[in-house]
């Protein structure tokens, strides 16, 4: 009973909630909001605009969910030092605020099989339940809440079709009344039986991908790999001659604006870690086949010129690259990229598919691979529960720097260990890896903690319906019904710890120029009255990113413990956690809880984010961050990893630039590196930018594992780019 409308002159039918750019109500997972609505218009960052009508009726409601909301619900499962871990920001759980979600669907269900396809599998395995099996009662209500979603996709379809019957009996215009109809026509087929063209799988396709953002309110629904699954409809089309590459490329066009339409309803907090409206729905083209051999195709161009004509911060934008792709494919990505939106990223087939290899993944599902969300790495059938939690790395070093107590608080976070007590950097090291061991522990517990709420009072049966295995066990998605399940948990600050572990070293062990004890004090005074001792860190001292071993080494000790406990501890679906090291721009939030830093970072500054080098930096160029990038063990973070690279603007302006920067991504490619992300802009316009938000509402740059609006992000955040390093080719 969702209001529905058809846009002027658009083609693909659907949108996510009752006008264009609205954000759904999720009432049942977070009300918090409530108490900073009248403040949403006006807020730094993820502004909206609330008429008084909605804020009353939402006043209305908001008594009768009080004490019964996911957030409230897992607050209750907290044990005392996990309450303390979250409100200090030693650890974070994006989802106490929002739905389970960073999955890639396969679309490929609704495009072969039809919803009529889709029934007849769930029929069958409903029919065929035994009366003595333990869990009867179970199956039978999953398999009815799987056939009642097929039947409201129906009802959903229908009634797009009559609204545009009903339009084009009322249009004036030919042409447009010709579309309409052509729309409505597409919806005789579609989505009741497979696609029979291009058009009605495009059409099939946004259906899939926008209800599952009505059913909850999760993160990065990813279309994955379109050019692969939607190429044979465009392919058959062109062949007959029943659509033009123009008309293909519109259509692609008009499917990645549909795809800037996605909004949410967020708290303050949960904004400023996901500032520029993110939604994380990742398209990925190129990579290879499932014998090994290229995989691009004339679709894999058609979506890089979209991204070039659309220029928005939807969808997130993704390309696979290997050492046999054609150089036509990797000439379209550079052109792309110099766009200046920040996208595509681009990731590492010789690394990546190697990696899930090692994972147990089977060689032909591994070239398969899908980045979603970011950039974390799935395949078919599996339940990723990718961004399943942050750990703050700078603050686990604060509180090994105070005994088991964070510097900011004064809280107790870990383990009473005397850090005075280390007569050896490698003393004090152990005395680190003890306390990121604990703080590990803790990001397990609410990651479990999560899946067990979702699974009770959040069941996702439309998305389960896409995922392999759930219909054939007859589970839910969130009760392990996947092929394979995993939960990601993600590690913030590697370059902040990394630098601090180093000027500890130094300035503690090796120069002998303060004590433990000392530096402590300094960062609990934020550096106050000693700004010399600060700038002798930040200019003398080895920096992360700029290929020195010493400081090199030292991200990899840190990487390396956290994948090692990690790794070790197994999740309630009964599968493996996945690391990764990025932050989306959580980097932000977590840096407002943290004192500052051995590294000369001041008292609630931003960490530095994902893999990258700490802002402005990593000043020896793009190919020795590169190098000290490569030595981490990337594959074992396959939950996913960011690694930000600004450079000069007038780098792609000729083909004298674009060529070295397409021998740079062939680099990328031979060291192993996971994933890289470019914005291409000067500090005068993003100045400019701050001074005159209104002339630049089409600027949008790379934040974290998302593009955004510069505009529509936080001052922290925006200033966090600027910071960034510009580097150049010359």
């Amino acid at each position: 009973r969702m209001p529905i409308f058809i846009e002027p002159e658009e083609v693909i039918m659907g949108h996510f909630a009752s006008r264009p750019r609205a954000a759904e109500v999720f009432p049942e997972v977070n009300m918090a909001f409530m108490e900073e609505i009248d403040h949403f218009a006006t807020r730094p960052y993820n502004r909206l605009l609330v008429t008084d009508e909605v804020k009353t009726a939402l006043r209305g409601i908001a008594p009768y969910w009080r004490g019964k909301t996911l957030t409230e619900r897992l607050r209750e499962l907290r044990p005392p030092e996990l309450i303390r871990s979250v409100r200090t920001g030693l650890t974070s759980n994006s989802h106490e605020w929002s739905g389970f979600a960073h999955v890639a669907l396969d679309y490929r269900k609704i495009l072969h099989q039809g919803v009529e396809g889709l029934r007849r599998e769930v029929e069958a395995r409903r029919n065929a339940l035994d009366l003595g099996d333990p869990d009867f009662s179970a199956k039978l209500s999953f398999y009815r809440a799987c056939l009642e979603v097929c039947d409201g996709i129906l009802l959903f379809a229908e009634r797009f079709r009559r609204l545009a019957l009903e339009q084009a009996a009322a249009e004036g215009d030919p042409g447009r009344r010709a579309e309409l109809e052509r729309m409505a026509g597409n919806l005789k087929n579609i989505p009741l039986r497979p696609a029979g063209n291009f058009r009605e799988a495009i059409q099939s396709f946004w259906f899939v991908q926008i209800i599952p953002q009505i059913e909850s309110n999760g993160f990065s629904i990813t279309p994955g790999r379109f050019d692969q699954y939607m190429w044979p409809y465009l392919e058959r089309d062109l062949a007959a001659g029943e659509i033009t590459l123009g008309e293909a490329q519109e259509l692609v066009d008009m499917l990645f604006l549909k795809m800037s339409e996605i909004m949410r309803v967020d708290s303050a907090g949960f904004a400023e870690s996901n500032a520029g409206y993110a939604a994380g729905q990742n398209v990925v083209v190129g990579g290879v086949d499932a014998d090994g051999k290229d995989a691009t195709n004339p679709l894999s161009l058609i979506c890089l010129a979209a991204n070039r004509h659309v220029r928005l911060q939807q969808p997130n934008f993704t390309a696979r690259l290997h050492r046999d792709m054609p150089a036509e494919f990797l000439d379209r990505v550079v052109e792309s990229i110099a766009c200046g939106n920040g996208m595509p990223q681009v990731l590492n087939d010789e690394l990546i598919i190697d990696s899930l290899i090692r994972r147990g993944i089977p060689l032909a599902e591994a070239r398969d691979y899908i980045p979603v969300g970011c950039d974390e790495i799935t395949v078919h059938g599996q339940w990723g529960r990718c961004n399943g939690g942050y750990l703050n790395f700078a603050k686990t070093l604060e509180v090994a720097l105070g005994g088991g107590r964070d510097l900011k608080y004064g809280e107790k976070l870990g383990l009473e260990i005397d850090p005075t007590a280390a007569r050896t950097f490698d003393d004090f090291l152990e005395i680190f890896d003890r306390q990121l061991a604990h703080g590990v522990l803790l990001q397990t517990c609410d990651a479990n903690a999560a899946d067990r709420l979702h699974r009770e009072i959040m069941p996702l049966p439309f998305v389960s319906l896409f995922l392999d295995d759930c219909v054939a066990k007859g589970r839910d998605a969130t009760d392990g019904g996947a092929h394979y399940n995993t939960t990601g948990l993600v590690g913030v600050g590697t370059a902040t710890c990394a630098d601090s572990l180093e000027a500890i070293r130094e300035m503690v062990f090796k120069r002998g120029k303060l004590s433990i004890a000392g530096y402590r004090d300094l960062l609990a005074a934020n550096f106050r009255d000693d700004e010399l001792t600060r700038q002798f860190i930040i200019n003398r001292l080895a920096k992360f990113g700029n290929d020195v071993d010493s400081v090199d080494e030292l991200a990899v000790h840190v990487t390396n413990k956290y994948f090692d406990e990690v790794e070790s501890r197994r999740n309630s679906r009964g599968g493996d956690f996945w690391p990764a090291l990025y932050s989306v721009s959580a980097q932000i939030g977590l840096g407002n809880h943290t004192a500052a830093t051995p590294d000369g970072r001041l008292d609630g500054a931003p960490l530095s984010d994902g893999l990258t080098p700490m802002y402005g930096l990593d000043v020896h160029g793009p190919t020795a961050a590169l190098k000290s990038e490569a030595k981490i063990d990337q594959g074992r973070a396959l939950n996913g990893v960011i690694i930000n690279q600004r450079f000069t603007p007038n780098l792609l302006a000729n083909p004298s630039g674009r060529e070295k920067f397409a021998q740079l991504l062939r680099c990328f490619v031979d060291l192993r590196s996971f994933q890289w992300q470019f914005n291409l802009i000067d500090n005068d316009t993003l100045r400019a930018a701050q001074r005159n938000p209104g002339e630049y509402r089409d600027l949008v740059v790379r934040v974290a594992g998302y593009s955004a609006i510069f505009v529509e992000l936080s001052a922290k955040a925006q200033n966090s780019i600027i910071d960034r390093y510009a580097a150049d080719l010359d």
